[in-house]
């Protein structure tokens, strides 16, 4: 392998490293996130599939033989596991077990999916997130016209209100799940899109999803310790593929002096 290859190995696993200390570092930032999920990188190799005869080919596939020219950040991919719930005061606060996300739609009418579930009700009486976007709720009453009293969630999202003995359904909150979880796409700490082809299952149209729980919050899924070792180890691989750079560097920095 000559002096190139090395570079391109070093720079491919500086670049590597540096995304797996950017995922694992938003994992620890969002460890008390509510409804987080937290996020793996994986990686792959990179092959040269031009091996000469002066090269000996040290990764090799059916088919293709190849130097080893590094490694790369794959896929992202959303740890899906269940958090563990956390009781508490507000009716509105909701987390679901088993499959499924709330839906939330911005200023613009778009679909957000997130298992964050600290809603509240805004200035008009529209059940909202902590960033204002619109709860994906079915209604039978219009939000703004929702009495005042009780307000309860059953596990499949009908949403009722008790005023005295009358208990009066205004609603039922809409659950969604990717047709493929491959196809998820977090496009913020806690909100994530499919990607464009991807389908969505709901439970308006006979999609057996999870069950919600009121008085409740989904806790974040990063496991803070294992986080913790992951960025050292990381931190460890960047450190000695950028001792490896500096190596080379120098290497060069010779051969030039003894060709001039």
């Amino acid at each position: 392998m000559n002096i190139d290859g090395i570079l391109s190995i070093s720079k491919s696993g500086l670049n590597g490293m540096q995304q797996s200390l950017d995922s694992v570092s938003n994992n620890i930032a969002n460890v008390d996130t509510v409804g987080y999920k937290a996020r793996d990188t994986s990686f792959r190799e990179l092959l040269n599939d031009q091996v000469t005869q002066n090269e000996v080919g040290i990764s090799q596939t059916a088919g293709q033989i190849g130097l080893d020219r590094g490694l790369e950040a794959d896929q992202e991919a959303i740890n899906a596991a269940q958090g563990a719930l956390k009781k508490t005061a507000s009716p509105y606060d909701l987390a679901i077990s088993g499959q499924g996300f709330f839906g939330v739609y911005d200023q613009n009418n778009q679909l957000y999916l997130t298992r964050a579930g600290d809603f509240h009700r805004n200035a008009d009486g529209e059940l909202v997130n902590e960033a204002g976007y619109r709860v994906a709720v079915n209604e039978t009453v219009p939000e703004q016209q929702w009495p005042k009293g009780d307000v309860k969630v059953a596990a499949d999202g009908t949403t009722s209100i008790q005023t005295g003995a009358e208990a009066r359904t205004v609603g039922k909150i809409n659950l969604y799940q990717p047709q493929n979880m491959e196809d998820l796409r977090p496009v913020g700490d806690t909100l994530y899109q499919v990607a464009a082809g991807g389908g969505l299952i709901s439970n308006l149209n006979g999609g057996t999803l999870g069950s919600i729980n009121q008085y409740a919050l989904e806790n974040s899924t990063v496991e803070l310790a294992g986080s913790m070792t992951d960025m050292m180890v990381a931190q460890r691989t960047y450190s000695l593929n950028a001792k490896v750079l500096q190596s080379t560097d120098d290497m060069l920095g010779t051969v030039n002096r003894f060709s001039e």
